[in-house]
C-alpha cells in the first residue's frame, strides 16, 4: 500500500528534473546564439607590430585581434598596422598612441600622439580627432591620409584623395599631394619625418633597399597584408620612421 505513494512521489520528482532541465537548456542555448549573433557581426582587424607594442595596456603579438575602440600604442622604433580587409587598414609609427575605431563606413579614431596614416577604398570615410581638430576624408573615392602630432600641432597629409581639417571653427581642404598644419607646434626644434610612398611594382631589390633603409618591417607587413584585398601596393602610403 505504501509503495504507490512512493512511486508517484518519484515519478513526479523524475517528471519535475526533465523539465527544469528542459527549461535550462532552452536558456542556454537561446543565450549562446545570441551571444554568437552579436560576435559574428562585429568587425575586427588584424595587428601587424613591429618592436614593441601595446593594445589596452597588454603587449601585442602579431596576428592579435583589434577591436573598435581598441587603444594601441607604440614605443620608440616600433610600429602597428591594423589590417580591416576591405574597409582598409590604419598604421602607426613609432611613439604613437590611438584609439581605433571603425565600422563598415568609416576609419580612423583619436590620435593623442605621434603618427598615424589611414588607408581606405572608395565608400570608406576617415575621420581622425586629435586635440587641435579633426581630419576627414569624405570616401567619395580611394583615401590616404596622414596625421601627425609629433611636435604639438597637428598636419595632415593627402597622399592620395583629398581630404579637410576642422578646428577652431574654421575647415581647411587638403587636396591630394599637400599638406596643412593646425594649432601650435610645442617647440621649434620638433622635426617630422618624410613621409614615404612607393609604386605598384615593388622588386624584390627595392624592398631589400627599404629594409636596408630601415622601414623594412613597415613595408613587409604591408605587402604582407596587400595579397588579403584589393587595396594594391600602389595605394598604400607608409610614414617614412625607421623601426
Amino acid at each position: 500500500m505504501s509503495s504507490k505513494p512512493t512511486s508517484l512521489r518519484k515519478a513526479l520528482c523524475i517528471g519535475l528534473m526533465a523539465a527544469v532541465g528542459g527549461f535550462y537548456s532552452l536558456v542556454t542555448t537561446s543565450a549562446l546564439a545570441q551571444t554568437a549573433g552579436r560576435t559574428a557581426g562585429r568587425i575586427a582587424g588584424e595587428l601587424s607590430v613591429t618592436g614593441s607594442v601595446t593594445i589596452n595596456g597588454a603587449s601585442a603579438i602579431p596576428g592579435a585581434t583589434v577591436f573598435n575602440d581598441s587603444v594601441i600604442r607604440t614605443s620608440r622604433n616600433s610600429a602597428a598596422i591594423v589590417s580591416l580587409g576591405n574597409l582598409g587598414r590604419m598604421q602607426l609609427g613609432p611613439d604613437s598612441e590611438m584609439t581605433v575605431r571603425f565600422n563598415q563606413a568609416t576609419l580612423g579614431g583619436n590620435l593623442s600622439s605621434g603618427r598615424a596614416v589611414v588607408n581606405a577604398p572608395a565608400g570608406v570615410a576617415i575621420t581622425v580627432v586629435t586635440a587641435n581638430g579633426v581630419a576627414t576624408s569624405t570616401g567619395r573615392q580611394a583615401s590616404a591620409v596622414t596625421v601627425d602630432v609629433t611636435c604639438g600641432d597637428t598636419l595632415v597629409a593627402a597622399t592620395r584623395g583629398d581630404a579637410s581639417v576642422a578646428s577652431g571653427g574654421r575647415v581647411e581642404n587638403v587636396t591630394a599631394g599637400k599638406e596643412v598644419t593646425v594649432g601650435t607646434q610645442a617647440t621649434s626644434r620638433c622635426t617630422r619625418k618624410e613621409l614615404l610612398s612607393y609604386p605598384a611594382s615593388l622588386t624584390a631589390a627595392t624592398i631589400a633597399a627599404l629594409m636596408m633603409a630601415g622601414v623594412g618591417g613597415g613595408v613587409a607587413g604591408v605587402m604582407a597584408m596587400t595579397q588579403a584585398d584589393n587595396l594594391s601596393p600602389s595605394s598604400i602610403i607608409v610614414s617614412g620612421f625607421r623601426p
